[in-house]
Parts: structure tokens; sequence; C-alpha cells
């Protein structure tokens, strides 16, 4: 049995069952992503948070952590401290 045309021009594009290798940079399936270790502040587990706010508001928030050069939860963390000692 032939390859249909639009098969036969892909070439050494379609590789044979089982013989495919995977490309030097994808990530593999199973493998778990590097987790920023500089958000973990005590030992506690880091769970998530989860709360709407005005759109303007998250706006704010985002540059607000980006211009200060931490991530948001570092800028979370930082705001309830610094509430906290008020």
């Amino acid at each position: 049995m032939s390859k249909p045309a639009a098969l036969s021009k892909l070439g050494g594009l379609v590789s044979p069952k089982g013989v495919a290798t995977p490309a030097i940079d994808a990530s593999q399936r199973g493998s778990q992503p590097v987790k920023d270790e500089k958000i973990k502040t005590s030992k506690d587990e880091i769970v998530n948070l989860s709360f709407k706010v005005p759109n303007e508001f998250r706006k704010r928030f985002k540059l607000a952590a980006i211009n200060a050069g931490i991530t948001q939860n570092e800028l979370v963390m930082q705001a309830l401290q610094a509430w906290e000692k008020r």
C-alpha cells in the first residue's frame, strides 16, 4: 500500500512508529517545572489564594510588582507585613 500524496511530500518529517525522539528543548510529560523558591518564606506549604478585584486595581498591582522587580506573591506578602506593622 502506498502513502497518500500529501504524506509522501512530508518525507523525513513523519517519524515511523516508535522511532521519534523529542526535541532537545522539549519538556517531557511528567517532568516537574522548576518552582520559584524565593516565594517560600517559611516551611509552610504554599497554597492558592483567590479573590476578585476591580480590573484597574489588578493592572496597578501587576505594574507595582513589575516596577519593584518582585513577584506578585512577594508584593502581597510584603503588603500584609507592612499593614500588620502599622
